[in-house]
């Protein structure tokens, strides 16, 4: 199940989307109108399937043609694993971060850090360092770059 949390800024409309995308969206009527361009916070999307793909894209896909302008900010795996299966899942929006998984060898943790598109795309798709919570411990990323930075190759 998919809820919405909602904010108006001085740029537009920012909803923080969470759960599951499935046959049961109803992204119109959870969204409601939007004034300025829309930001799709993706942090907490934890699954997405195959209905909830077609029901994403007939949304974003009417936005478009309205002339709304989209960005998606932090967007988590099930996002990033449409976006490089779908070559056109962001329906013309622009895909501003997204997050990034990491684990630690020394203490086993697990964490994400968020990341700029256009920082990833500037370093040439290299990973940046990052640091896990607790004092000298070594994380490194926790999946093949190559794959999970498809979507942004050019």
């Amino acid at each position: 199940m998919l809820s919405i949390h909602k904010q108006q800024t001085k740029e537009g409309l920012l909803i923080e989307l969470s759960g599951t995308i499935e046959e049961n969206v109803q992204f119109e009527q959870l969204v409601g109108p939007i004034q300025g361009e829309l930001t799709v916070k993706c942090r907490a999307v934890t699954r997405i399937n195959s209905v909830g793909v077609k029901t994403w894209m007939k949304y974003f896909q009417a936005l478009k043609a309205q002339g709304v302008r989209v960005k998606f900010i932090e967007c988590a795996y099930p996002i990033i694993e449409q976006l490089n299966m779908i070559s056109n899942f962001a329906c013309g929006g622009e895909v501003v971060s997204i997050l990034l998984p990491f684990s630690c060898v020394a203490c086993q943790n697990e964490f994400v850090a968020n990341c700029k598109t256009s920082e990833l795309k500037a370093s040439g798709l290299q990973v940046p360092k990052a640091k896990c919570e607790k004092e000298n411990c070594g994380a490194q990323f926790d999946d093949d770059p190559e794959e999970y930075f498809y979507f942004l190759e050019d």
